[in-house]
């Protein structure tokens, strides 16, 4: 085994501490440090794990620990500074979705990270659940064919969140509503599926109907619904829905068709043909850890230098995917991505 890679973790919200968590069950960590603004909140997590260092400012961090990679867990328009600090000094990094509040952030990072050779990977934890490596599987294997279509949804009937300071609601330090903070987790897990197609063009509309639900006096300037679709340079379509309220059932459906079968999550069936007879199949979702997965394997990718599942590059790319939805939905128009 390696030597363990000593990680700090950057905020310690609900997410931040799910890292915390795969980090303190992975054989391939140590965790030397602890961030964030609540210094007494740090403290106690510090104290409750055992963690040597807390510290209230990331900069501060870097200077005096001896921390080589950090997790990143911050509201939305905090993503790209931290990181590209992280980075800047010599960490690797695994950063929250959605990788930054919009392309050119994260093109900003990517190029930060391959210049000082260090790993840059972006939380979409949904690529680790089993169901989700479990089809990946069979479309690596070709067992669906060509695919061609896919289909991802993400709604919640009412569920708006606000964030200390209502920062979810406010446009310039979410980057948008429930496209960038939901619909960027049904985007990323079809797409991923579905192989990774370039993108190169995407036609969208998003929506501002429920401020009503809100408390009195919230400033609220983004989505709580959007819609795309997006054309890849493999010549498939995938059609995405994601809404923080819609009067509508809430849930999430991913669906993707190949030339040979297709698939349907939650619950997970593969639909194919044996013999000219169509198929469906109810297969054993094996148990996985989603978070403890990636963090894992965020690990596994700084100790060995491969690049990782989703990696700077990939997150340029879904950034422009959601740009373009949200371009088109202010035009009106269909947007093309270079």
């Amino acid at each position: 085994m390696a030597k363990r890679i000593k990680v700090g973790v950057i905020g310690l919200g609900w997410p931040g501490r799910e890292h915390l968590k795969g980090y303190l069950k992975s054989a391939r960590a140590e965790v030397v440090a602890v961030c964030d603004a609540n210094e007494e909140l740090a403290g106690n997590i510090a104290k409750e794990h055992d963690i040597p260092s807390v510290y209230a400012d990331h900069k501060v961090m870097f200077k005096a620990s001896d921390v080589e990679a950090v997790s990143v867990c911050l509201p939305n328009f905090l993503h790209a500074p931290v990181t590209l600090d992280a980075l800047r000094a010599g960490r690797h990094v695994i950063c929250e979705k959605p990788p930054a509040l919009d392309a050119r952030q994260a093109r900003r990072m990517a190029d930060a990270a391959k210049k000082g050779g260090l790993t840059l990977m972006y939380a979409l934890c949904q690529r680790f659940t089993g169901a989700a490596k479990l089809v990946k599987d069979y479309v690596d294997k070709g067992e669906l064919g060509e695919i061609y279509f896919g289909r991802a949804v993400y709604h919640r009937r009412r569920g708006i969140p606000l964030g200390t300071g209502a920062w979810f609601t406010d446009k310039k330090r979410s980057g948008g509503g429930a496209l960038i903070d939901i619909g960027v987790h049904a985007l990323d897990c079809a797409w991923w599926m579905m192989g990774s197609p370039k993108p190169v063009s995407v036609s969208g509309s998003a929506y501002h109907k429920f401020a009503d639900v809100l408390p009195k006096g919230t400033h609220f300037d983004v989505d709580d619904s959007a819609f795309g679709l997006i054309r890849f340079d493999s010549g498939a379509t995938l059609i995405l829905e994601c809404s923080w309220a819609l009067n509508l059932s809430g849930g999430s459906v991913t669906q993707i068709a190949g030339t040979k079968g297709g698939v349907e999550m939650n619950p997970l069936k593969i639909l194919t043909e044996r013999d000219g007879v169509q198929v469906d199949i109810t297969p054993h979702v094996p148990d996985a850890d989603a978070f403890g997965g990636q963090t894992d394997h965020f690990l596994a990718c700084v100790q060995t230098g491969r690049t990782p599942l989703m990696g700077a590059e990939e997150g340029v790319r879904l950034m422009q995917m959601l740009d373009g939805i949200y371009k088109s939905a202010a035009t009106g128009r269909e947007v093309r991505i270079k």
